[in-house]
């Protein structure tokens, strides 16, 4: 009951005495560790399958590309993901010590999936958001 009630709970985004919007820590922050341990594992495999997907989504003309990428990019997504699972063990279990105080696990590492990841093998770019955390507009 104690943990349904703890991922229940979302963390605060705060306006500080300053004007700066912090998040502030809640009972979630406790299972950021946990989680990420229990994902970790999956990793390599979410990130093969994201691999597989990139080369799915890549409309390039060639026959030799839609041969060779998605074998090539299923490898190179599971050797990024072996990495990554390494990185989210090591900061889930620093954060299962310090209770989620200093939020060392990623947002994807603290949220408990078994979805495909896209593995940084190329790059993207990102949308900006027009709001921060608290909900004021960016200027």
């Amino acid at each position: 009951m104690v943990l349904l009630q703890a991922s229940r709970t979302l963390a605060a985004w705060v306006v500080d005495d300053r004007g700066d919007c912090v998040r502030q820590w809640t009972s979630e922050s406790l299972l950021r560790g946990p989680t990420a341990v229990l994902n970790a594992p999956l990793v390599p495999f979410r990130s093969a399958v994201g691999g597989v997907q990139m080369a799915r989504d890549d409309h390039a003309p060639g026959t030799e590309r839609k041969i060779l990428l998605p074998p090539l990019l299923a490898v190179a997504g599971g050797a990024t993901g072996l990495v990554e699972s390494g990185v989210w063990l090591g900061a889930g279990l620093a954060d299962t010590l310090t209770g989620g105080y200093f939020e060392l696990t990623s947002d994807g590492a603290a949220r408990l999936s078994a979805a495909p990841t896209r593995p940084p093998l190329a790059t993207t770019v990102a949308s900006t958001a027009t709001t921060d955390p608290c909900g004021r507009s960016k200027r």
